[in-house]
C-alpha cells in the first residue's frame, strides 16, 4: 500500500510538471559566468530545482554519515561499559 502511495505521488508529481514545461515555453536570457544565453523559462526552474535538491541531499548525506559515525561511537562506548560492569558485578559476588 505504501509504494502505491508512493507510486501515485511521483505520478502526480511528473504530470504537474509536464505541465509546467508545456505552459512555460518562453525563452529568457541567463547570464552565467562565462557567457549569456537563451533557455526555456522551464528548463531554467526545472535545473534550478534539480541542482537545489542535489546540493540538499549532499549536505543531508554528510550530516547523516556523521550522525552515523557518532552513534556507532558511542555504541562501541556503551558496549565496554556495559562489559566492565558485568565484570564488576561479578567480582563483588566473589569478593
Amino acid at each position: 500500500m505504501k509504494s502505491f502511495i508512493f507510486f501515485i505521488i511521483i505520478a502526480c508529481t511528473l504530470a504537474l510538471a509536464a505541465a509546467f514545461a508545456a505552459s512555460n515555453d518562453q525563452l529568457v536570457d541567463f547570464n552565467y559566468l562565462i557567457a549569456l544565453d537563451s533557455f526555456k523559462l522551464s528548463s531554467l526552474l526545472i535545473g534550478a530545482f534539480v541542482s537545489g535538491f542535489v546540493v540538499a541531499a549532499v549536505c543531508m548525506s554528510l550530516f547523516m554519515m556523521k550522525l552515523r559515525l557518532s552513534l556507532s561511537k558511542f555504541k562501541r562506548k556503551s558496549k565496554r561499559q556495559v562489559v566492565e560492569l558485568e565484570r564488576l558485578r561479578a567480582a563483588e559476588i566473589k569478593g
